[in-house]
């Protein structure tokens, strides 16, 4: 049983799928506990779904830091939530784009950790996940440029960069998951100018195989992807909802447990109301 919600923000919709994919996707040590976070925005963590506090809400200043470049996580091991945020290089900031971490204090506060340059200039998404399964939050940046840059946490939060692990075209957002069940999370990138969507397979070592691409059904709309069990099969499957000036058409891309997709019918939503559940 699954529940699926489409919100429309200032242009921009968010959409979280929440599953029931008990014992498939395992909630790792460093996750955030259920009911300590607000609001919640698409793609960062193994299941498909990072959580934003409200003061990163999206916004139509494509300078700002939006709740898609926020993710919540337990970087240093406390039990007390952190933020990490990728910050453009616009407006008063001049130079390349950077990761800023935060971490998260026992009074609610944030209290800045360090701050990282990224290769790009306009990230366009940040996942968190165990990359190199050692038990620690990792985070990985995509940018509008079509790099997808990984960065290692190395326990007390301090991020280092382990290069670009992937070039694409445009990437505009990232959903993370053990597609073909070996253990291991891999990662799936809709790629905007290629109108397409990429499957990185992990190697549990901080690094990614290509296993391939599939085309979107509607180019040139902007994509956004998340990642649950659609079909109650126990494989993780993909959703795409693609912002359309006449409506939302939403793709289900179902997996084969090899890290393999094949789409399901689609569905086209209306803008009205703003809000829409498909249960």
């Amino acid at each position: 049983m699954f529940r699926t919600v489409i919100r429309h923000s200032s242009g921009v919709f968010l959409l979280a799928a929440i599953a029931a994919v008990a014992g498939l996707v395992p909630t790792p040590a460093w996750a955030v506990k259920p009911g300590a976070l607000a609001a919640v925005a698409p793609g960062a963590s193994a299941s498909g779904a990072s959580a934003a506090p409200p003061a990163a809400a999206d916004s139509d200043d494509d300078d700002n830091v939006t709740s898609r470049l926020t993710v919540i996580g337990d970087f240093n091991h406390d039990g007390i939530a952190d933020m990490a945020q990728a910050v453009p290089a616009a407006g008063e900031h001049s130079g390349p784009a950077v990761l800023t971490v935060s971490l998260g204090q026992a009074d609610g506060t944030f209290k800045p950790l360090a701050s990282i340059p990224l290769p790009g200039r306009n990230p366009t998404d940040v996942a968190i996940g165990d990359f190199n399964q050692d038990g620690i939050p990792d985070l990985l940046v995509g940018d509008d440029d079509g790099t997808l840059t990984l960065l290692l946490n190395d326990g007390t939060g301090k991020m280092a960069s382990a290069g670009v692990v992937a070039h694409l075209s445009s990437v505009v957002s990232i959903a993370v998951g053990d597609f073909n069940h070996d253990g291991v999370l891999d990662v799936a990138v809709s790629d905007w100018r290629a109108s397409s969507v990429a499957i990185l397979l992990g190697t549990g070592k901080g690094s990614f195989r290509s296993a391939g691409s599939f085309p979107m059904r509607m180019p040139g709309k902007t994509p956004h992807i998340t990642v649950a069990d659609f079909n109650g099969d126990g494989i993780l499957d993909l959703a795409v909802v693609y912002d359309d000036d006449d409506g939302d058409t939403y793709d289900v891309m179902l997996g084969d447990g090899k890290g393999s997709f094949i789409f399901a019918p689609s569905l086209s939503l209306s803008r009205d109301p703003n809000s829409h559940c498909v249960t």
